[in-house]
């Protein structure tokens, strides 16, 4: 299924000159000056007098804010731009996908106070993905993603948005994160354990060496 239409709403500016504008576009992969923003409209300002403009600064005030969300449907892979907000339980592990950054594998972060880590976007091909686990703490809200580049100058820019519904079970929540964390760890202290004991195998095989040609050279 798919939702190839996407609207939005706008108010010109009370202050416009007359003239045609162009509208603009930008993708939620793009990132720095270098890439320019693709020239997608315009749209004409007619003329207005002084009590034309007086009544659209009093309108205008009253106008609710811009509603920036967009809404994307269910199986379309997220973040489809910075705007695309889904909803995603406290404690849940997501999967994230980038398809503007074709040729980046590792050389973007991903950091978010949602994260329990940071996400690195990995892929050989044109989609790059990333998993994390949302934090079980959590409060229900608006969470912002930000996106860092290898050799990147400056902050870090918002990528992404999600939207954090509560946890099932708070303790069940949390009973799950240190059950990997634990077995995160039992798998380190046993990578840790058999490197040592490789090492004192070695350390005891030079010994018996040692030991061996000192035998033989007093024997001589």
């Amino acid at each position: 299924m798919m939702h190839p239409v996407l609207t939005t709403t706008v108010t010109i500016a009370c202050d416009a000159r007359p003239g045609t504008y162009p509208v603009t576009q930008r993708g939620a992969g793009d990132v720095g000056p270098d890439e320019h923003p693709f020239r997608w409209a315009q749209v004409r300002v007619e003329p207005a007098d002084e009590a034309a403009r007086r009544a659209c600064r009093n309108k205008a005030g009253k106008l609710p804010p811009p509603r920036l969300e967009e809404r994307w449907a269910p199986d379309r892979t997220w973040p489809q731009s910075e705007w695309d907000v889904r909803t995603f339980r406290a404690g849940s592990r997501i999967t994230i996908t980038d398809n503007d950054d074709e040729g980046s594998d590792g050389d973007i972060t991903l950091t978010s106070r949602a994260f329990t880590d940071r996400p690195v976007l990995r892929g050989a091909k044109a989609v790059l993905t990333a998993t994390t686990t949302l934090t079980c703490d959590s409060a229900p809200g608006i969470y912002v993603v930000y996106r860092h580049d290898v050799d990147q100058a400056g902050p870090d820019k918002p990528w992404a948005r999600l939207r954090i519904a509560p946890a099932a079970s708070g303790k069940a929540c949390a009973s799950q994160q240190a059950a990997k964390h634990s077995a995160g760890t039992s798998r380190t202290g046993t990578v840790a354990w058999a490197a040592g004991g490789v090492l004192v195998a070695i350390a005891a095989g030079a010994a018996l060496l040692l030991w061996a040609n000192s035998r033989r050279t007093r024997s001589a």
